[in-house]
């Protein structure tokens, strides 16, 4: 990816674009390269496992990789975050800041260029650039949606409101897109069936959940970063459980505390959820949806399976 942008100026932006992706690349899970290779492997006959196109499934799962470097850039600056992947924010470096806006701009036309030099001669081109335009305009409003919730009144969260955010931003981006990628270079596209798109949606839903436990109960040197959610404000699913659980005392403090950013403030918080016994019910909640999804893996058709299989192993009881 760097060789592409080098055509336009070798000395400078090569090197720069070298360092943003050095430096926010590494240190994710790794799960949409996962993904797109093994529903490629999965999906893909025979004949087609040739080492050229196993080449292409890992550079189009690398592609997502990035894109979800960039797509963090933006994130970070939006909700104000402070680490990522257990170092500092790139826009909270001294000399980034503001241009980290720029660096998102870049690293995503890169990345088309780079699908454009080694995937246009395949028949599933415009599918593949179809796919993730696509793609980034439903995380475009799952974010837009995520952001004006948090100037809404906590008390009125809903789980359906917290779910369509989760749909959008997380789900589609996550499991969907990469596996529908991995299809389509396998030159088969059942994921576009509306029962396993809907299933795939419903274990982003259950990724997304996890992370927001994690955001606020996870050891951040595990995690690599520091809790926001309560702070910013977010429609959770701890903050809509609570909502179903509490009282109108509870709910009152839960209105005065919840999105501010003092230290005092989120403790406030984190006993109300205690009180109401949130990490009990999550935990039960973890348990039964992994025992649903395991199960529905293998009643729903036009999804890889074993992929499917492997990300909820891997994600059951996980600690990043």
């Amino acid at each position: 990816m760097k060789a592409v942008v080098e055509n336009y100026d070798t000395v400078v932006i090569g090197k720069h674009l070298e360092r943003v992706l050095n430096y926010n690349v590494p240190g994710g899970k790794k799960n949409r390269v996962k993904i797109i290779l093994a529903a490629f492997k999965e999906t893909a006959p025979k004949e087609m496992l040739t080492d050229e196109n196993l080449i292409l499934a890992v550079y189009l799962g690398w592609c997502m990789e990035v894109r979800q470097a960039s797509y963090i850039i933006v994130d970070d600056i939006i909700d104000e975050a402070t680490t990522r992947r257990g170092k500092p924010c790139w826009h909270k470096l001294d000399d980034v800041q503001s241009k980290a806006i720029i660096d998102y701009i870049i690293i995503d036309s890169a990345m088309y260029k780079f699908i454009k030099k080694n995937f246009n001669h395949l028949p599933c081109y415009e599918n593949i650039i179809d796919t993730l335009h696509t793609n980034i305009l439903i995380s475009s409003i799952g974010e837009y949606l995520d952001m004006i919730a948090t100037h809404q009144d906590v008390l009125t969260f809903t789980m359906e409101q917290f779910r369509k955010i989760s749909i959008y931003k997380t789900a589609n981006y996550t499991v969907y897109t990469p596996t529908k990628l991995g299809q389509i270079l396998a030159g088969k596209e059942d994921v576009h069936c509306e029962k396993a798109k809907n299933f795939l949606y419903e274990i982003g839903f259950f990724l997304q959940i996890q992370d927001d436990f994690l955001d606020c109960y996870g050891d951040p040197k595990v995690t690599g970063k520091i809790a926001t959610d309560i702070q910013d404000g977010k429609c959770t699913w701890l903050v809509v459980t609570f909502l179903q659980r509490a009282n109108r005392a509870q709910k009152d403090i839960l209105k005065k505390f919840y999105g501010k950013k003092d230290e005092e403030s989120v403790a406030r918080i984190k006993q109300l959820y205690e009180d109401v016994g949130l990490r009990e019910a999550y935990r039960t909640y973890e348990d039964t949806a992994y025992k649903s999804l395991k199960k529905g893996i293998q009643e729903t058709n036009g999804i890889p399976k074993k992929m499917c299989e492997g990300l909820m192993d891997k994600s059951y009881k996980r600690k990043i």
